[in-house]
């Protein structure tokens, strides 16, 4: 192709083509050096019914159906159709997942497609329109609030929940708009300030765009309105209800569905099978499955899976036989899979309704000499943070960066910024997501396995009272049930569910009985033995 031809199709600008067939985008019209098929996506009859439907459509894809081939699939199909990548706009909630996205697109040499966080796409916007929105750091934001409370002889105390809570449910309220305007005349923003403004003046509002948005049951009421602004936007939505676990950010089951209703036309696909969550696990699961988008019963291509719940006198005892557990996984004893080899740290994790309960997991895994990782969010921003406070430029910041060596989330960002006050912004929503490496055992909370899969998942704490959390009055006990729903449906291999008789938590005592959400697994009792047994490695790694 010539290099004119390739300017040509960059830009969005049509030229005379000849198609080879209905499932093949030509090299002639991506500027690729080979040709790029759906059929190297190797998708089911469901997935390519769902790719190739013209219109608005709205795909339902349990855990390990796969969403992302789908999404990929949709992607080609509208390019072969004649589309211009710079009308297709793929949207994830995190810098994480639209990495991953990012280099799916890169392997397939597809240039153009634009893949943003919800976030970032609202800067762009801003951009666009002349704006360099700075975001406020979390104590300008907490100070410029704390004012405005004290103005109104209101208490300061815990001024970022307070302002938390406001955006999610009285984003009308006139403290929140008196802090918005103190915000505004200090030249800053926040992330919900950044998503108004971008659809209040939204320079796409009439352009005919595809928009395909990844976990589309994760949508609040700004990012709703957010999509709202896009008037010409054609939706494609992937996701599952099932796994909708964020009602404390405003993204309800209920909601969603409301915002589905009013798209025009909209098409309902489902894809039926599981490729990665084992049969006798995830026939458990589909027994916790949320109704709000009524489905068939998810099906799975892969047999076998083992679940068990095991009680404990305390929380020491606990801890301690589930270390001598996954060490037995990682030494290839009594592990059942289809190749009976010893698991890795990185393929067993240990989750937790609440990350206290899992301090005295990692104390006695340690103990055991078994590596551990927890989640390094607040610790990688720390560091780039440091890094880019020294940088003048934005190539200095790459250079210093790639000495740091980052994830792909970096290198993620570092593409999409065009300045170094961007890469700046793009850093702060590497905060939105969790940074995690699969490097140890993981020590993660249930909300934090969103979106991850282990061969092996222990769930600890699995008791009444802590799921579902009732300590709280305003326990959402649907949600709940989602929520063991996405810690089932992280394993591929083995699930193994733990409670305690006896639990001292926030001053109140609590265990006993195992969840409700669990009752159809037999519980076995495991006594203290006289002596904790020495782990059978001392160091294993």
């Amino acid at each position: 192709m010539r290099a004119n031809q390739i300017h040509q199709v960059r830009m969005g600008q049509n030229f005379t083509r000849k198609r080879k067939s209905c499932l093949v985008c030509t090299a002639r019209y991506l500027g690729l050096n080979r040709e790029v098929s759906l059929k190297e996506l190797a998708l089911t009859p469901s997935q390519l019914n769902a790719c190739r439907h013209a219109g608005p459509a709205l795909v339902l894809a349990g855990p390990g159906a796969g969403k992302t081939r789908t999404l990929l699939g949709r992607l080609l199909y509208l390019l072969e159709q004649g589309v211009a990548p710079e009308q297709i706009i793929l949207l994830t909630f995190t810098v994480k997942a639209a990495a991953e996205l990012k280099e799916r697109l890169e392997k397939f040499e597809i240039e153009g497609v634009r893949v943003e966080t919800f976030h970032g796409l609202a800067y762009e916007l801003l951009r666009q329109a002349g704006l360099v929105p700075r975001i406020a750091t979390a104590e300008e934001q907490e100070r410029l609030f704390q004012e405005v409370l004290k103005a109104e002889g209101l208490s300061p105390r815990g001024a970022l929940k307070q302002l938390e809570r406001l955006r999610v449910f009285e984003p009308e309220s006139e403290l929140l708009k008196r802090y918005e305007k103190s915000l505004k005349a200090a030249g800053l923003y926040d992330f919900g300030l950044l998503l108004k403004e971008a659809t209040r003046a939204n320079p796409l509002a009439e352009t005919p765009l595809h928009l395909l948005v990844d976990e589309f049951q994760d949508l609040n009421p700004e990012l709703i309105a957010f999509l709202k602004s896009f008037g010409r936007a054609t939706f494609y939505l992937v996701g599952d209800p099932a796994q909708a676990i964020y009602g404390f950010r405003g993204a309800t089951p209920e909601l969603v569905k409301g915002f589905i209703d009013q798209i025009a036309g909209l098409e309902r696909f489902f894809l039926e099978e599981s490729f990665r969550v084992p049969e006798n696990i995830l026939r458990f699961a589909e027994t916790l499955r949320d109704n709000t988008f009524p489905t068939p019963a998810l099906k799975s291509r892969k047999g076998g899976g083992t679940l068990g719940i095991y009680a404990f006198k305390g929380p020491e005892h606990e801890a301690r036989e589930v270390a001598r557990m996954v060490t037995e996984l990682l030494g290839g004893l009594q592990l059942e899979s289809s190749t009976g080899k010893s698991l890795s740290p990185g393929e067993i994790a240990v989750v937790a309704r609440l990350r206290r309960l899992l301090s005295p997991v990692k104390e006695a895994l340690v103990k055991a000499g078994v590596p551990v990782e927890e989640p390094k969010t607040g610790e990688e921003l720390a560091r780039l943070k440091d890094i880019l406070s020294r940088t003048q430029t934005l190539e200095e910041a790459r250079v210093e960066l790639k000495k740091g060596r980052f994830g792909r989330e970096v290198n993620y960002l570092l593409a999409q910024s065009q300045s170094l006050e961007e890469l700046k912004f793009r850093v702060e929503l590497l905060g939105q997501g969790v940074l995690f490496r699969k490097q140890g055992v993981a020590l993660l909370t249930i909300h934090e396995t969103k979106g991850l899969e282990f061969e092996a998942v222990f769930l600890i704490g699995a008791e009444e009272g802590l799921l579902p959390f009732t300590l709280l009055p305003e326990t959402n006990l649907e949600e709940e049930r989602r929520l063991a729903y996405v810690a089932l449906t992280r394993a591929g291999a083995r699930f193994t569910a733990t409670f305690v008789r006896q639990r001292m938590l926030f001053g109140r005592r609590v265990g006993g009985r195992p969840s409700p959400f669990l009752a159809g697994l037999k519980v076995e009792q495991v006594r203290p033995r006289s002596r904790p047994q020495k782990p059978r490695q001392k160091v294993l790694f």
